[in-house]
């Protein structure tokens, strides 16, 4: 009988994991957003305070046996990153919430809990001044054991001066974690930590999720200019950047037919206002001649004197006729005469005259 017992109990049992794991199934194959979260180090009480919290807004929280998650998320064809996460105590969060949206809500949502003794203090916890609700008794000697200063004072021990039990960065022994948790001093929040993410396309990991919306929005900004600018230096048209990529273009397509005197119908306005001006300054111009380029007064060139011709040797001079001879007297008297004989006749051509005429009056 108690053999029959125990197999019809395991049967039970297992037709139970079947359904959870069915039911696990369909819902995280619908689930827009599933989160993975750690219970390792997560008060229950804190756990029930979000679950409450996130059942408004339409959210669920799964928790299971190991193999009946695994299974589950295998049976949905989820990412295997969030099946092996499985291997410690975790949960599922069902969402339609983004994944920043549920990691900013548990960052928001946290829990003040005493100090346990190996933890690491992140900051220094000090015990402030002032009196306690213990009475006198074993109390004050733990108070003292950790390094508190304390004193009865009247019916109840007062801590006389502010006293930093443990520093930044150090270890908290056991008795330093008694003494705080005798005075219900509770120097840690803990918050639903995040192991990973999966919105259907991407895994979001704690430290892209723990990236704040101030910190992201100026880095988006500044990779989106930047983006932009290198499309428009590349000359990639996109649909941010097609009018300022069309309006360079055509400010260097009009800048080309203008210079180049290229007619088109763009660029016909521009060029014929551009000869309309250069024609109405060049026709409101006065050319005037620089001192330096005034003509000189030219020189009438002086007429060099002809060189005398060697007179023929052994051939005598014919005698001229008489005509001839008065003909030539004549021309000769009125050449000299004349007015309009050149005034600037060498001093040679004139020697030359008088030996001729002195040896036409010899021969004769």
């Amino acid at each position: 009988m108690a053999e029959e017992k125990k197999e019809t109990r395991e049967r039970a049992e297992l037709a139970k994991k079947k359904a959870q794991v069915e039911e696990y199934k369909k819902e995280f194959s619908a689930s827009k957003n599933l989160v993975v979260i750690d219970l390792r180090k997560l008060p229950d009480r804190l756990l029930q305070n979000v679950r409450k919290k996130l059942r408004d807004q339409g959210t669920k929280i799964r928790v299971g046996k190991s193999a009946v998650m695994t299974r589950a998320l295998e049976g949905a064809k989820k990412p295997k990153e969030l099946i092996d996460l499985f291997e410690q105590p975790a949960a599922v969060v069902l969402t339609e919430l983004s994944p920043y949206e549920l990691n900013k809500f548990f960052q928001e949502n946290t829990m003040d809990v005493i100090a346990k003794p190996g933890q690491v203090a992140p900051t220094d916890i000090t015990v402030p001044k002032g009196e306690t609700e213990l009475p006198p008794g074993p109390a004050l000697s733990e108070l003292k054991a950790a390094g508190i200063n304390a004193q009865i004072r009247g019916p109840k021990i007062s801590i006389v001066k502010d006293s930093t039990v443990v520093k930044a960065g150090e270890e908290i022994s056991s008795d330093k974690a008694k003494a705080l948790g005798t005075l219900g001093f509770k120097p840690f929040k803990v918050n639903v930590d995040v192991l990973l993410a999966y919105d259907g396309e991407y895994i979001y990991s704690p430290d892209l999720l723990n990236i704040s919306a101030e910190t992201l929005a100026p880095e988006f900004t500044d990779a989106l200019q930047s983006s932009f600018n290198l499309s428009v230096n590349a000359d990639v048209p996109t649909e941010q950047n097609i009018t300022l990529l069309l309006t360079e273009a055509f400010t260097q397509g009009m800048n080309a037919a203008v210079n180049g005197d290229i007619y088109s119908p763009q660029s016909i306005e521009q060029l014929l206002s551009q000869s309309l001006r250069t024609g109405m300054a060049l026709s409101d111009k006065v050319p005037e001649t620089p001192a330096s380029e005034k003509p000189e007064a030219k020189e009438t060139p002086k007429e060099e004197p002809k060189a005398e011709e060697p007179k023929a040797e052994g051939k005598p001079k014919e005698e001229p006729k008489a005509e001839e001879k008065s003909a030539s007297g004549a021309s000769t008297s009125t050449k000299d005469e004349s007015p309009d004989a050149p005034s600037g006749a060498s001093t040679e051509e004139k020697k030359e005259k008088a030996e001729e005429e002195s040896e036409a009056k010899k021969e004769e």
